[in-house]
């Protein structure tokens, strides 16, 4: 089981081991900037507005109740665009190159608080594409919703066109949460590390986690201190070795 680590634990082991953050964030960075340039493919969002009139309204003083109307009933409008009743002609028109629920999804309706005007999203990998799936459903709708409700009138607002920016990857976006993702791996690893180091690094372990009674402490010497010692060492030898022959004679 891995020990408990305090956060004064912690912040030793980040400034110990912030190569291993480091590498692993920036690794983050760069695999999230490669999935977004050269894997994901891009997104092409575009919007056409609508506004639909119900009969018997009075333009001149349109009443608070008839407007609350209108706006609930986007809702049913919502449910007829995405009906096969107006999905399959625009299918149709399209050379049946998408399934039911493929067009579904790129399909989003828009609304606004308190307006009747809503638009129709779709988002599709080819910008010119998007917009003409978005004329299509708003002039399919336009056409078939006087036979299904009653409604006066259906006016297209502006029409979709291309948007060559795309709405997603974003690359910034995806830069930023690979950083955090790098970030916590990062941590997550050198805890891991820290926690199957069994080295002693300090007498604290031995005193504390060991129950052991600190004797003392062995030095490692430098290089210098190491010539200078063998140095001596010679000295020494080589002066005993003159008193023995002095004596000796």
């Amino acid at each position: 089981m891995m020990d408990t680590i305090g956060i004064i634990d912690l912040f030793k082991m980040i400034k110990k081991r912030w190569w291993v953050i480091l590498l692993v964030s920036v690794m983050g960075v760069v695999l999230t900037t490669i999935l977004t340039n050269y894997v994901l493919i891009p997104q092409y969002a575009t919007t056409t507005q609508l506004l639909v009139s119900r009969k018997n309204v009075n333009t001149q003083s349109i009443a608070l109740g008839e407007i609350e109307t209108n706006i609930q009933m986007i809702n049913t409008y919502r449910d007829i665009i995405e009906d096969p009743v107006v999905i399959d002609k625009v299918i149709n028109e399209l050379g049946n190159t998408l399934s039911e629920v493929e067009l579904q999804k790129k399909i989003e309706i828009i609304t606004q608080e308190d307006s009747q005007i809503f638009g129709i999203k779709v988002t599709d990998t080819n910008p010119n594409r998007a917009a003409e799936i978005a004329n299509l459903v708003a002039a399919t709708f336009q056409e078939n919703i006087d036979g299904i409700i009653n409604v006066e009138n259906v006016a297209i607002l502006s029409k979709a066109k291309a948007n060559p920016d795309p709405v997603s990857p974003n690359l910034m976006l995806n830069q930023v949460v690979g950083v955090l993702i790098g970030f916590l791996l990062g941590m997550t690893l050198s805890i891991i590390l820290e926690t199957k180091d069994k080295k002693v690094h300090d007498e604290k372990i031995i005193t504390e986690k060991l129950g052991w009674i600190h004797l003392g402490n062995i030095t490692e010497m430098t290089p210098s201190e190491v010539a200078a010692e063998e140095k001596n060492h010679v000295i020494t030898i080589a002066t005993n070795h003159s008193k023995k022959v002095l004596g000796g004679d």
